[in-house]
């Protein structure tokens, strides 16, 4: 739309032209020049101010900013709305904290003090029993590749030699070889020796089994190697590797991962067809669907139910939905299916829900919430996975077929609309003139009201219970349009009215629909219905010669 403004400057230049081009023909040979001032003449200037053809698609696209038009291939409309009602990703419910093993500390005993004195070098293998933290909810880790990990080491040494730590943990393995690293240190006069390293674990794969007896747990081996003769061997001396691991994000675990309940907070999919409804107007859709659809690829049993569906609208109250299934389908991958999302759904009906009363309370949000949990059984089992990018997804289509019928539907919108603060002497009147074509299935009773930037209403356009938009002539037995219809209407505002709309700021428009037969018979909405409309304004201007 366009915005009105009556300005000095736009009825000076129609006034001028008009009055230009018709004086040659006024005048006459007995024309008295002394009479020009007691001669009248009240030219009307039309301006055009808007023509449109609106579809279905554009007519909702005021309205709608949530829903999408799919048109079928008879060109037949359903509004569509689409909404996630959540999505859990397993590299978010897993996440592994950093963490410090206590520190391996080992000293020689008299016989291998003995051994290194005679020989000035000896080889000493330790062993360490690591237990892993899982994270908060507490997988039963038998296997976990990791994605990204570093695990740092730091030696202390109280021995004045120099020498080696070899430090392997045979269940951690990359391209099939497991993890050896060496750490040497250097004597140089003083004790402690201290000396560092840190090392990639991204796609070592970690079997945490401890031979296949456990869980959650991993064997490093240490060899201590020293070397030299000099300073005596004390039964105090010892060597110590403390052991970090930072950012382990993990690709793949096995195991048990427990139960855990993946539920969200109380969420909701918005209607926004209905947002801008106002009034107790009655509304039926005859073959409203809701459908969820459910894909998973956690290699783990999922129970899910939905403890709370309902339509609501904040004021009005809410309507619970019926007839969804209790547990919800949930299909989950086996081994051969790593990697691989599975889905399932169902849909609610008209014959199997209560889903065509709720929708036609025009609730403005579906209120949900989904309890699941991860192995419901219980008990103890070690068949589960999950890769990092498993994913349980719960989603939700509404379609909303546009065949049904309405009455006493009410919708109001804004433009907007200004009239000059100086209304020439020369302005006796403005008609504005809408034209239509309706190529739709309903009547519009419609009232323009003027407002100020308050929303006070300062005065109306159309003159009480007209009809201003016809329906277009529909098949009774298809409830298909077969012919549109046009309508003309002028609205007139004389001077006083004028006058008076010098605070005017918006046009509020308020349209009461029906489909056709007032609003008693099923229509259908198809993509090739038009609204053709057209817009103007006709200035009446009175000058004196």
């Amino acid at each position: 739309m366009k915005i009105l403004k009556i300005k000095n400057q736009l009825i000076g230049f129609f006034f001028s032209a008009v009055l230009i081009s018709a004086l040659p023909a006024c005048i006459k040979d007995n024309f008295e020049l002394d009479k020009l001032t007691k001669t009248a003449w009240n030219p009307n200037l039309a301006v055009p101010l808007v023509y449109s053809s609106l579809s279905i698609e554009d007519l909702l696209a005021k309205q709608d900013n949530g829903g999408l038009i799919v048109v079928g291939s008879d060109k037949f409309c359903t509004l569509v709305y689409k909404g996630n009602l959540f999505s859990l990703i397993a590299a978010d419910l897993i996440t592994i904290p950093d963490q410090q093993p206590p520190p391996f500390s080992q000293t020689l005993n008299s016989g291998q003090i003995s051994a290194f004195t005679f020989a000035g070098t000896i080889t000493v293998p330790y062993s360490q029993t690591v237990t892993f933290d899982s994270g908060v909810n507490g997988p039963k880790i038998d296997s976990v590749s990791f994605k990204t990990g570093t695990i740092a080491l730091s030696l202390n040494s109280d021995f004045k030699y120099s020498g080696q730590i070899k430090i392997m943990i045979p269940g951690a393995k990359k391209n099939g070889i497991s993890f050896s690293k060496i750490i040497p240190f250097t004597y140089s006069g003083s004790v402690p020796i201290l000396s560092n390293a840190s090392y990639d674990l991204a796609g070592y794969n970690f079997d945490m089994t401890n031979g296949g007896s456990s869980f959650n747990e991993f064997i490093v081996n240490f060899e201590v190697t020293l070397s030299g003769s000099g300073a005596p061997v004390l039964p105090t001396d010892a060597i110590t590797v403390t052991q970090t691991l930072t950012n382990m994000k993990f690709d793949k675990i096995f195991g048990d991962i427990g139960q855990m309940s993946l539920s969200p907070d109380l969420d909701s999919v918005d209607i926004s067809i209905f947002k801008n409804v106002l009034g107790a107007g009655s509304f039926t859709l005859f073959d409203p669907k809701v459908k969820v659809l459910i894909s998973n690829s956690y290699g783990v049993p999922i129970n899910a139910s939905l403890s709370q569906f309902e339509g609501y609208t904040p004021g009005a109250g809410s309507f619970s939905i019926t007839g969804s299934p209790n547990p919800l389908p949930i299909l989950s991958p086996d081994f051969s299916q790593i990697g691989q999302i599975l889905k399932d759904s169902f849909s609610l009906n008209n014959t199997n829900s209560n889903i065509a009363s709720v929708i036609n309370n025009t609730p403005k949000y579906l209120i949900y919430k989904i309890n699941s949990q991860t192995n419901p059984g219980g008990g103890s089992t070690h068949n589960n996975f999950v890769i990092d990018t498993s994913r349980f997804k719960v989603d939700m289509e509404i379609e909303l077929p546009l065949w049904g019928t309405a009455m006493n539907f009410v919708l109001v919108d804004t433009m907007p609309f200004e009239v000059s603060q100086t209304i020439p002497d020369e302005v006796e009147s403005a008609l504005i003139r809408t034209y239509n074509s309706n190529g739709f299935p309903f009547d519009v009773d419609l009232q323009i009201y003027f407002v100020d930037s308050v929303y006070t209403k300062l005065d109306s356009l159309v003159i009480p219970n007209q009809l201003i938009l016809n329906s277009a002539t529909v098949n009774s037995t298809t409830g298909k349009v077969i012919a549109p219809t046009s309508t003309v209407y002028d609205g007139i505002l004389t001077k006083p009215r004028l006058l008076n709309l010098k605070t005017s700021k918006y046009l509020l428009i308020k349209a009461v629909a029906n489909t056709t037969n007032g609003g008693t018979t099923n229509v259908k909405i198809y993509a090739d219905y038009k609204l053709d409309l057209k817009i103007g304004i006709q200035v009446q201007v009175k000058a004196k010669f």
